[in-house]
Parts: C-alpha cells; sequence; structure tokens
C-alpha cells in the first residue's frame, strides 16, 4: 500500500503510442510497466519493490472492467485519461478498422441515431469519468490529445509532474511513432475487402487475447499466425494503390464531413463538461 501507482489508461486513438515509445520509457526515478507486460503488471509490482509504478495500457469497451479488476489489488492507484474532441477520435478508430479490414461504410460503425457498432456510451466521456470516479479515491488527470499537438512539452510537463516523476528534454523524440495512411489508401483497401475479404480477419479480438491470462501460448501462436498474413496482404494493397490514379479510386470520401459535424455537435456539452470536471 506504501507504492505510488500510476495507470494510463489510454484513451485509444489519442497519442498512446507516443508516450508508450517516445515518453514513458525515459521517465526517471519509476518502473514503467509497458503495454506488453500489462498482463502481468499485478505480479510484477507485488514482487517488486519499487518506490512508484507506472502502468499503460489503453482501453475502449474493457474500460470498466480492467479498471476495476486493477483497483481491487490497488485501490490507491491514480489514473491518467487522455480525450479526444468526439468526432476526431471516432474517425481515427474508424480509419484503423478499415486498415484492419472493415470494409462498411461509416454509419454502420456509428451513426447519430444510435444504431452502429459504435453506441453513444462508448463516445461519453463523462461516463470513463464516473466510472474512475467510482472504483478510484484520487482525482484523475485528464488530458486533451489536442494539446500534445499544440505544445508537447507542456503536455508531458503535466504528466511528470503529476507522477512525480523527471526526464530530460534531449532524450524525447516528437516524431510521430505510426503515421496514419491516406484516404486513397484506405479506400483502396475497403474496395479491395469488398470483393476479396467480405469477413474481417479475427484479429478484432487481438486486445482480448493480450488481456486474457486464460488463452494458452498455442493460442496466441495460432491467433498470430492467421493475422500476419492478412496484416501483411492489406499493406501491400494500400500500397499497390499509390501507382494508381487517385481519380479511379476516390468517388466519394471515407467519411462524410456532414457526419463528423454531427457528432461533433451531439456531444459538444459532454466535452464541455469533461474540462470543466
Amino acid at each position: 500500500m506504501n507504492k505510488e501507482i500510476y495507470f494510463h489508461v489510454g484513451l485509444a486513438k489519442t497519442g498512446s503510442t507516443f508516450l508508450q515509445k517516445n515518453f514513458f520509457p525515459y521517465l526517471k526515478s519509476i518502473r514503467y510497466i509497458s503495454t506488453h507486460d500489462y498482463i502481468n503488471c499485478i505480479d510484477i509490482i507485488n514482487k517488486t519493490n519499487y518506490k512508484s509504478y507506472l502502468i499503460s495500457r489503453e482501453f475502449d469497451q474493457q474500460f470498466e472492467r480492467e479498471i476495476k479488476k486493477f483497483m481491487s489489488y490497488f485501490p490507491q492507484t491514480k489514473i491518467i485519461i487522455v480525450f479526444r474532441r468526439h468526432d476526431k477520435w471516432l474517425a481515427s478508430q474508424y480509419k484503423k478498422s478499415v486498415k484492419n479490414g472493415y470494409h462498411w461504410g461509416f454509419k454502420n460503425y456509428y451513426n447519430i441515431n444510435n444504431k452502429g457498432i459504435w453506441k453513444d456510451s462508448d463516445l461519453t466521456y463523462m461516463n470513463k469519468i464516473k466510472i474512475i470516479k467510482k472504483y478510484s479515491k484520487s482525482k484523475p488527470l485528464v488530458l486533451k490529445f489536442e494539446d500534445l499537438i499544440k505544445n508537447p512539452f507542456n503536455y508531458l510537463n503535466k504528466i511528470s509532474n503529476y507522477i512525480k516523476s523527471q526526464y530530460s528534454k534531449g532524450k524525447i523524440s516528437l516524431n510521430t511513432v505510426h503515421k496514419s495512411y491516406s484516404e486513397k489508401q484506405l479506400i483502396f483497401l475497403q474496395k479491395f475487402c469488398k470483393i476479396f475479404k467480405k469477413t474481417p480477419p479475427t484479429y478484432y479480438d487481438y486486445q482480448e487475447i493480450t488481456l486474457n491470462k486464460s488463452i494458452s501460448n498455442k493460442n496466441k501462436i495460432k491467433h498470430w499466425l492467421y493475422y500476419r498474413p492478412w496484416w501483411l496482404l492489406f499493406h501491400l494493397v494500400m500500397y499497390t494503390s499509390l501507382i494508381i490514379p487517385s481519380s479511379l479510386i476516390v468517388k466519394t470520401p471515407l467519411i462524410n464531413k456532414n457526419d463528423l459535424n454531427e457528432i461533433k455537435n451531439k456531444f459538444k456539452e459532454d466535452w464541455k463538461k469533461v474540462f470543466e470536471y
């Protein structure tokens, strides 16, 4: 109970990979447990004797389950969470899904009538704040992804101050870790999958696999062997699109701007409440 524990819980598509690769490993006087070691983080904390720990693992629909589980072991944990304006966050999530073989339109993914794969409850950020307040006695550090873009070192200072750690500015690379693919590449892949891969690969269960200790190593290897060929093929298809004129590929935008404006307006109050909190 004397150990200080900080838990960066995401969200996904809010610069998490940048923090995990370019910032967290360079923090001083704190034991950083990476996303790859998250499955063993409880054992690591119990079996080692550092003064403070930082865990990072972004969650979406597993949010409450994982926070509840972790807090049952370490109720003193302080939470770090990053939000991104709703329309931009959902657009980024959709593009990631398209890159992984999802070929249905954006309105099947989310629509203003709450009938898509993503529901209003998934996009309501105050629900996530309430979950944190439910299980944690400490006020979380709430950050805006947009501030990382505008003033990265001011953003990183907020984190280091919250967790009582320091870092050397010269060791931090501000380069993008995962560059996004162009709209042309994603539309081309979407058209390819509509014809040749109508059912998206099962690596949509990848996060569940990495969170679940009960899944055997044999199943993890089997999953990887199934996932990797599709990953390689999809990237090959996207790179192939670069030699094809845009006029032959892009007939309509990947996401209609009116749909994004509707999302922005619908969740305007939620966006305001989060930062009032």
